[in-house]
């Protein structure tokens, strides 16, 4: 969606908000804390740029993920090759 029409919507919903509500809601959404009045269309830009910065953070603990999934295998793959190496030494030492 282009900044204008993002814009537009977002006026809608404030306009909606706002009658709802009994207040102007300007201000009062979580991506506003991005906001810059000055700029062409103030609520599309801030509204990128805080969403923008959601995705990216959404990633990371993905690949931490990963990982531990990673050692976690390591660890289940050593841990059946001890009992077996244990049941070969008793057999030797009879």
């Amino acid at each position: 969606m282009d900044k204008a029409a993002r814009q537009s919507a977002l006026d809608v919903q404030k306009w909606i908000d706002s009658e709802q509500k009994g207040y102007d809601c300007c201000g009062t959404y979580d991506f506003c804390a991005k906001c810059d009045k000055q700029a062409e269309y103030p609520c599309a830009v801030a509204y990128d740029v805080f969403n923008a910065k959601s995705v990216k953070a959404a990633k990371k603990p993905a690949a931490k993920k990963a990982e531990v999934k990673t050692e976690v295998k390591a660890e289940v793959k050593t841990a059946e090759k001890k009992p077996a190496a244990k049941k070969a030494r008793k057999k030797a030492s009879k």
